[in-house]
């Protein structure tokens, strides 16, 4: 893991939704902000991270997650936790390069045979004009 529970720092809100009595009582949604600046990665993973997740980054060069969908606050914790782990893990992957290839012979036989049923199919609806 990435990040640890000391890493980051944590707030508990109400959560929104149905809840019946006790709606307004517990604080369980969990929201987490870690610093891009204390993450122990490189200038250029940095860099990548600030690039690929600048729609959870705030002013304050923070990385932020949130989590509601569980009905305790510990178990939002550790859920936020681990999808900003996830978040940091899936942006610092690089992509393989893409190594362009041509069409099979056959797949472009297929094709063609398709477009001469169409227009067959197609000719024989017209009326003639005779």
């Amino acid at each position: 893991m990435l990040v640890t529970e000391k890493d980051v720092k944590f707030k508990a809100v109400r959560s929104s939704g149905p809840g019946g009595q006790r709606a307004n009582r517990r604080s369980t949604k969990v929201q987490i902000w870690v610093k891009i600046g204390n993450l122990p990665l490189s200038d250029i993973q940095k860099k990548r991270l600030r690039r690929k997740l600048a729609k959870h980054i705030n002013h304050l060069d923070e990385l932020w997650a949130e989590n509601e969908e569980e009905r305790t606050q510990k178990l939002n914790r550790d859920k936020a936790l681990w999808h900003i782990n996830k978040m940091i893990r899936d942006a610092l992957k690089v992509p393989k390069p893409r190594i362009p290839t041509e069409p099979p012979r056959s797949a472009e036989d297929v094709r063609i045979r398709a477009k001469k049923i169409r227009s067959d199919k197609k000719r024989g609806r017209r009326i003639s004009s005779q």
